[in-house]
C-alpha cells in the first residue's frame, strides 16, 4: 500500500479499484493526415483546478483512436504525470462539461472514476489532500527528473466515505474554498495596489507636484511641463561627471536591479561567481563609492539605474557618475527611476531593438533634470523612501496572510477528505430576509430594552452591540454587511432596518431631540419589553450570552465601546485571514488600516488599555462571524 498512515474515520481504496487510469501519448507535434484538436497540455492542467472552454487550449493534431481513447469527459479528473520533483507531482484538475471533446495530451493521465464508487469531483479533492500528496510522491521514480507510472498511480490510496457524502463534501470544498480563493486573489490585488499607489506617491513627490511647493512655472519640456518656481533645470552632464576608477579585488560585487536599484547586498558566491566568470578580467569592473549614480547602459531604458550606498564594484555595462554639484544623489535615483525620465533614457539610448539599445553617456549627460533646493532633495528622498518602504511591510505582510490562507485551504481538505471535519456541522445557515427581520427586531429590542435609563446608551452603541452580537455571541441570523467606518464597524442598512421596524411593531421609536446631528434616543412603545418571548425561542442558549455581551458593555460610554468594536473587528478579521496578531498590530491595525479618524480619536496607549480589559472580560474572537470591508482609499486594504 502506498499511501502513508492516514487518520481517517472511512475505509481507504486504491485508485485502480475506483477510476480508469490511461496515460497519454499524444504531443503536440502536428502530424499530416491526422485530425487537428484542441489539446489540454501540461500547463494546462499544472495551473488550473478546473479544465474548463475559458481556457485558450493549444492545437494539435491526434489519430481516430488516440482522440476516442484521450477524449476529456465531463467529470474527468487529469494529473500530471511527471515533475522536477517528486513533491510536485500528479497536480489534479477536475475536468467541467464545457471541456468535453478536448484531447487530454503527453505527459498527463486522465482518471476516469466508477460511477459507483466514486464521485469525480469528490476524487479530485481527495487528490488534493496531504495523504495523497504524500503518496504520490513516494511513488514517483526518477533521480533528475520524476515520473508516476500506471501501477505508481494505480497504488495510491483514497478515503472513501459513501456516495452522498461525497456529495456533501464537494459541495462543502467548492463553498469554502472560493471563499479563500477569493479572498486570496483580493489579497494579491492588495499587492499590486499599494506597489502602483507607492510608485505614483513618489512620482507626485519628486516631481513636486505634491501641492507642497506653491505656485510653478513652466519648463518647455513635454515629459516635465512645469517645475516648482524656486526650482531649476540642469542638464545631467552638470550634475554629475562620468568617472572610471578602477575596481580592486576587495571590494564586493553589488547587485543591480531595474526594480531596486542598486542594492548594499553583496552577490552571493555562487551568484558572484556566476557574474564575475562572465569577466575573467575582474581589473575591468568599474569601482561605485557611496552617493555615485551608476546605469546599465543596455538596461538604462528599463529603469536600473540607481546609487551606491557602499564601497563597491559593477559590471563594464556600467556607467558611473560622480555628483559634480551640491546635490542629494539619492534623490536623483528616485526621479530617474520614474515613468517620464525612464522615458527619456529610452529616447537617448542607440539601437535597432529594444534590447540592443544602449545608452552613452553623452547621451545621458544630455538630459534635463530638476535641481531642488539641496534640503527639500533630501527631504524629497525621505519621503520617497517612506512611501516605498511603507508599501513593502504592508505587502510583506499581506503576502504572509495569503501564504497563511493557502496553508489554511490545504488543511481544510484534507480534513474534509479525511473526516477529521464533519463537515455536518459546518452547515451554513440560510436565513430568509424575514427571519433575518424578526432576529434583528428582537436582539435590537433586548439590546435597547437592558440600557433603558442608561445615559450611556444610544444608536453608536446599538450599532456596535449588533455588531459584537452577531460576531461574538454568534447571532448569524443579523446577516450585517459591515464597513469600517469611522466610528467602528457599520451596517448602515441593518440599523436603518431594525430601528423603522422597532417602530412599526410598537416597539421603541428612535429620536434626536436635539435634530439632525444629536443624540438618538430611545422612547419605549406600547410593547416595550413584550419581545421576550419571540428572544428566547429564536436564541435559545445563545439569549444568556448576548445578555452577558449587553451587561458587560452597560458601562462603557460611546467612545470606548467604539474602541473595543473596532479592536474586536481588526483581531476577528486577521484570524478569519490566517493570522495570529500580537497586541501590537492589532493595535496598528485600528490606527493605520481602518479609517483616517482613527488616529485622531485614540492614542495607542488608549486602545491598549482596551485591549487589556477585553481580555481580562474573555471578550476574545474566534476567528468567525462577519467580516469587516474597508473603506480608507489610501491603504487600499479592501
Amino acid at each position: 500500500m502506498t499511501a502513508l498512515d492516514v487518520n481517517t474515520r472511512w475505509p481507504l481504496k486504491p485508485l485502480r479499484r475506483l477510476a480508469a487510469i490511461k496515460s497519454s501519448n499524444v504531443d503536440k507535434v502536428m502530424e499530416e493526415g491526422e485530425q487537428t484538436v484542441r489539446l489540454c497540455n501540461y500547463v494546462d492542467v499544472y495551473y488550473n483546478d478546473r479544465i474548463t472552454d475559458e481556457i485558450e487550449f493549444n492545437a494539435g493534431s491526434a489519430k481516430p483512436q488516440e482522440i476516442a481513447k484521450f477524449t476529456l469527459r465531463a467529470g474527468d479528473v487529469i494529473i500530471t504525470k511527471d515533475s522536477e520533483t517528486p513533491d510536485d507531482i500528479a497536480v489534479p484538475a477536475l475536468v467541467e462539461q464545457s471541456a468535453e471533446g478536448v484531447v487530454c495530451g503527453y505527459h498527463l493521465a486522465i482518471l476516469r472514476s466508477k460511477p459507483s464508487e466514486v464521485f469525480g469531483p469528490y476524487l479530485f479533492w481527495a487528490l488534493k489532500a496531504k495523504p495523497a500528496r504524500e503518496a504520490f510522491a513516494n511513488a514517483a521514480q526518477g533521480v533528475t527528473r520524476y515520473g508516476l507510472t500506471l501501477n505508481g498511480i494505480g497504488s495510491i490510496d483514497i478515503s472513501l466515505p459513501d456516495l452522498d457524502t461525497q456529495r456533501s463534501i464537494v459541495a462543502f470544498l467548492d463553498r469554502e474554498t472560493a471563499r479563500i480563493d477569493e479572498l486570496i486573489a483580493k489579497k494579491q490585488r492588495q499587492v499590486v495596489l499599494l506597489d502602483q499607489r507607492a510608485r505614483q506617491a513618489v512620482i507626485e513627490i519628486v516631481m513636486g507636484h505634491d501641492g507642497r511647493a506653491g505656485s510653478s512655472v513652466e519648463t518647455g519640456l513635454e515629459y516635465m511641463p512645469r517645475i516648482p518656481a524656486h526650482w531649476m533645470m540642469r542638464r545631467a552632464g552638470h550634475l554629475f561627471r562620468q568617472v572610471g576608477e578602477p575596481n580592486t579585488d576587495d571590494l564586493p560585487v553589488l547587485s543591480v536591479s531595474i526594480h531596486t536599484g542598486i542594492s548594499d547586498r553583496q552577490l552571493g558566491d555562487e551568484e558572484r561567481d556566476r557574474k564575475v566568470n562572465l569577466i575573467e578580467d575582474r581589473s575591468s569592473y568599474k569601482r561605485v563609492r557611496p552617493g555615485y549614480l551608476a546605469y546599465n547602459m543596455m538596461r538604462a531604458w528599463q529603469g536600473a539605474v540607481g546609487v551606491s550606498t557602499v564601497d563597491g564594484a559593477v559590471s563594464p555595462a556600467y556607467v558611473v557618475a560622480k555628483p559634480i554639484s551640491d546635490l542629494y544623489s539619492p534623490y536623483y535615483q528616485f526621479l530617474l527611476r520614474t515613468p517620464p525620465f525612464i522615458e527619456q533614457m529610452r529616447q537617448g539610448s542607440k539601437g535597432i531593438t529594444d534590447f540592443r539599445l544602449r545608452l552613452y553617456w553623452e547621451q545621458f549627460k544630455l538630459i534635463m533634470l530638476p535641481v531642488p533646493p539641496l534640503d527639500e532633495q533630501k527631504r524629497i528622498a525621505q519621503k520617497a523612501e517612506h512611501e516605498i518602504s511603507y508599501a513593502a511591510q504592508v505587502a510583506a505582510k499581506v503576502s504572509l496572510s495569503v501564504e497563511r490562507l493557502k496553508e489554511r485551504r490545504a488543511a481544510l481538505i484534507t480534513a474534509a477528505v479525511t473526516g477529521e471535519l464533519d463537515i455536518r456541522q459546518t452547515a451554513v445557515v440560510t436565513t430568509t430576509k424575514a427571519d433575518r427581520l424578526k432576529f434583528r427586531v428582537v436582539v435590537g429590542a433586548e439590546i435597547i430594552h437592558r440600557h433603558q435609563d442608561n445615559p450611556k446608551f444610544g444608536r453608536v452603541k446599538l450599532q456596535k452591540e449588533l455588531y459584537l452580537a452577531e460576531a461574538h455571541v454568534g447571532i448569524s441570523e443579523l446577516q450585517g454587511n459591515y464597513l469600517r467606518e469611522a466610528a467602528g464597524p457599520l451596517d448602515r442598512a441593518l440599523i436603518d432596518e431594525t430601528e423603522k421596524a422597532l417602530e412599526t411593531q410598537g416597539f421603541y421609536r428612535a429620536r434626536q431631540q436635539d435634530g439632525i446631528g444629536g443624540a438618538v434616543r430611545y422612547t419605549p412603545l406600547p410593547k416595550a419589553g413584550q419581545h421576550v418571548v419571540d428572544l428566547t425561542s429564536s436564541l435559545g442558549p445563545r439569549m444568556e450570552a448576548l445578555r452577558n455581551l449587553i451587561s458587560l458593555l452597560s458601562d462603557l460610554d460611546r467612545r470606548q465601546v467604539e474602541a473595543v468594536a473596532t479592536l474586536y473587528a481588526v483581531w476577528n478579521d486577521a484570524l478569519m485571514d490566517g493570522e495570529q496578531p500580537d497586541d501590537a498590530a492589532i493595535i496598528s491595525g485600528v490606527l493605520t488600516e481602518w479609517h483616517a479618524e482613527k488616529g485622531e480619536k485614540f492614542s495607542e496607549g488608549d486602545l491598549r488599555v482596551r485591549l487589556a480589559w477585553m481580555k481580562r472580560q474573555g471578550l476574545v474572537p474566534r476567528g468567525q462571524g462577519p467580516r469587516t470591508a474597508h473603506t480608507m482609499t489610501r491603504d487600499m486594504f479592501s
